[in-house]
């Protein structure tokens, strides 16, 4: 028995032998690489599946466990002033801001204010109108034509102050039921008016109003 018999000395591998090693690292290479893929296809497969824990939360679609959905109806309205601050301006008796309470309508605020003057033009606003808190209202006043220079108001058309009903002084410009009830009341209080100035000393009469009332009126026994 030799040496290369018992395997002591190694020799050159074969061609055949060298083919054979080819293949089979060949083939353990392409495995290897086979399972890589299908490890790694089945990870994005779990990754991208729906409903997968990506670590983002998922919107679900909303479901009623128990109670009921909240009435919109049901919600509280915005609070209300209990009184409402209102400014009134223009021919009222007594132009200021009021207090009326709350839910009140214009004729309220009006009344508030010592109620519309004579020469108010009611006809012009809603009376019913509702308010809201903090607003601003002009009475206007009816258009009153001037007298121009020329001309003359005959004497036997003059309105005696001393002897007027409260239908006569209801003819005068810019006189209304409250201002001619005044003047009654002041000539029932202090007797017979000596001049017509002495118009003006009564209640709600100012001077410009004493200006238009002038023409129109006089003072007799």
């Amino acid at each position: 028995m030799n040496v290369e018999q018992l395997g002591l000395i190694d020799h050159p591998p074969t061609p055949e032998e060298i083919r054979r090693q080819m293949r089979a690292t060949t083939v353990r290479y392409v495995a290897l690489v086979a399972l890589i893929s299908l490890v790694t296809g089945g990870l994005i497969g779990r990754l991208t599946a729906p409903g997968a824990d990506t670590g983002v939360p998922m919107e679900l679609p909303f479901t009623q466990t128990s109670g009921a959905l909240p009435d919109p109806g049901n919600s509280a309205p915005p609070s209300t002033p209990a009184t409402l601050r209102i400014y009134l301006s223009g021919a009222v008796m007594q132009p200021q801001v009021v207090e009326v309470p709350s839910g009140s309508l214009l004729e309220d605020a009006l009344a508030a204010a010592g109620g519309p003057a004579p020469e108010a033009d009611l006809e012009s606003i809603n009376l019913a109108a509702p308010l809201i808190n903090h607003q601003h209202i002009h009475i206007p006043a009816r258009e009153v034509t001037p007298m121009s220079a020329g001309d003359v108001v005959s004497p036997t058309a003059l309105v005696n102050l001393n002897t007027a009903t409260l239908a006569d002084l209801l003819t005068l410009p810019g006189i209304g039921e409250i201002r001619a009830q005044a003047i009654l009341a002041y000539r029932a209080e202090y007797g017979i008016f000596e001049r017509i100035e002495d118009l003006q000393n009564v209640s709600g009469i100012g001077p410009a109003t004493y200006e238009r009332l002038a023409p129109y009126i006089t003072v007799q026994p």
